[in-house]
């Protein structure tokens, strides 16, 4: 399974969480690139997991349009926050 984590800087503690959560590749994308809303989501992406404070609206609104379309389950969370659904 693999998981995307869209914003943030340090997102090791994530990371490992969605390892340990059985998730065998993680990638992430910083959101902050101009590109980023023209990216393709990576092939075989069950979940993801939006930074809010770290991405735009705009991308936070289309990556979450995407997933949904493709019932990929998202988890939106704030820095500090635990858990990452």
């Amino acid at each position: 399974m693999r998981a995307l984590i869209i914003g943030g800087d340090h997102v090791d503690a994530a990371k490992r969480a969605l390892y340990a959560s059985g998730y065998t590749e993680v990638v992430h994308w910083t959101g902050r690139k101009n590109n980023d809303l023209k990216r393709p989501l990576p092939a075989g992406v069950t979940h993801m997991v939006i930074m809010l404070e770290f991405v735009s609206h705009a991308l936070a609104r289309k990556m979450k349009t995407t997933a949904r379309s493709q019932r990929i389950s998202v988890a939106n969370r704030r820095a500090g926050s635990t858990g990452l659904g």
